[in-house]
């Protein structure tokens, strides 16, 4: 029935994918324009040396149900794997662990928090049961009631200052790559249900093979190539590459927010004000392939900035899932602030592993001689600050998102590979409705 509309799709990371995915589903003709040599974005892995490294994206959550039934979709089902579902958290020199298939069990036991601060959690519990049914990856500006205040706020009122400082800054930091201060109160009910869960999951090869099976099923994807320009003309989208210009019936812009005004300066409206706002938060991620593994069997260390300001979170790789080392030897990711990224610069890639892992000497110990390999992945983009005031925001832009010939998909309405899977999915769902 479409097969006449050609629909141009600009980024090729999940949200893109999946919007030409669905796309092409629907009858219609897409390319997908990819600046990088390879698919997936923020959802890229590597392999070096024997190491398999998630430049991005961490792990899969059984509660990504779209992302899940996408996977089932292409072929992907087999690589997929429950994992360890041991997180860790920092404290006083120490690791602590919490095991989300026994969570109940396993915080009693712990002793990262005292006895109080355990009874004071339980004060989170009212809003938890509020607002957990509306903590929906299909829109997130469902919970906007709770966007007037930070974290930080939030947990001093309801848990006090311990409950803060070592169960929900640390939680913020590694998912948010933010931090408490800045992040609105809505995202801690967002990580909660993230890890509300009894299992987690990985992808056997690496997180990159769910972007390359997807871009597998679709019949034009162009790596390498940047789109300079796009716009909208009569009833066409004119995209300019290397100077030329192509037409298409419609198009999906699904790059950062700063990426995508710097093509596409002519957004306005609702729209416009919300992309302004949203400000990219930078990282690095420092991968380090160690020669014996670490005394841990958590997969994840949440750490607290009094613990260490500079790192936001750890995962420990081969913990993750095993094939990422090499048998008997360990594979860390550290992801580092922006702030401490920009003061590595012009040090060569083994010193920068020595001084990212000299911030976790405190807890994990010394592990500067057991390097074997190290890959530096450096983010300008790792999501947008997701400020007090963004889901209110949210909710008057989503509209313009979705209307008109130029569709925008990417973490808008929640965070995360779910988030990017239903906004591609709705883009072009409101393409072709569109485009009838």
């Amino acid at each position: 029935m479409h097969a006449t509309k050609k629909i141009a799709v600009v980024g090729a990371g999940m949200a893109g994918l999946s919007a030409a995915y669905r796309l092409q589903q629907f009858g219609f003709s897409t390319t997908v324009y990819e600046k990088n040599h390879s698919v997936g974005g923020r959802t890229a892995s590597l392999e070096k040396d024997g190491y398999v490294m998630d430049l991005g994206a961490i792990t899969l959550s059984p509660a990504y149900r779209e992302t899940m039934q996408l996977i089932d979709e292409v072929g992907a089902g087999d690589s997929c794997t429950s994992t360890q579902p041991v997180l860790a958290f920092a404290r006083d020199g120490a690791l602590h662990d919490i095991d989300l298939s026994e969570p109940l069990k396993s915080a009693i036991k712990t002793g990262f928090l005292s006895f109080g601060a355990k009874l004071r959690l339980l004060n989170f519990l009212p809003t938890v049961l509020r607002f957990w049914s509306r903590c929906d990856f299909e829109d997130m500006a469902q919970l906007e009631e709770l966007d007037v205040e930070n974290c930080e706020s939030f947990a001093l009122r309801k848990a006090g200052r311990e409950v803060h400082d070592y169960f929900v800054d640390p939680m913020i930091r590694v998912n948010m790559f933010s931090s408490s201060k800045l992040s609105s109160a809505v995202d801690l009910i967002w990580v909660m249900k993230v890890f509300g869960v009894p299992t987690m999951m990985q992808v056997k090869g690496g997180m990159g093979v769910l972007p390359q099976k997807v871009a597998a099923e679709l019949a034009n994807v162009q790596l390498s190539t940047v789109v300079e320009e796009l716009r909208v003309e009569d009833q066409r989208v004119a995209v300019t590459i290397d100077g030329a210009t192509r037409f298409f019936d419609g198009a999906v812009l699904a790059i950062p927010t700063e990426k995508a005004l710097e093509i596409a300066p002519w957004i306005s409206g609702n729209q416009r004000e919300w992309f302004d706002k949203a400000k990219a938060i930078p990282s690095l991620t420092v991968h380090v392939g160690l020669k014996t593994r670490p005394d841990s069997s958590a997969a994840m260390v949440m750490v607290p900035s009094s613990e260490a300001k500079d790192v936001l979170g750890i995962v420990l790789e081969h913990n993750k899932c095993p094939d990422r080392a090499p048998q008997g030897k360990g594979l860390i990711a550290l992801h580092m602030t922006g702030e401490w990224a920009e003061s590595q610069r012009g040090l060569d890639r083994l010193q920068v592993a020595r001084n990212a892992l000299d911030t976790i000497v405190p807890f994990m110990g010394d592990l500067k001689d057991q390097i074997e390999m190290v890959n530096l992945q450096e983010w300008d983009h790792t999501d947008h600050e997701r400020y007090v005031g963004v889901y209110k925001s949210l909710r008057k832009a989503q509209p313009e998102f979705m209307d008109g010939r130029v569709t925008f998909a990417g973490e808008y309405n929640s965070a995360g590979i779910e988030g990017a899977v239903i906004c591609g999915r709705k883009c072009a769902a409101a393409l072709a409705r569109q485009l009838r």
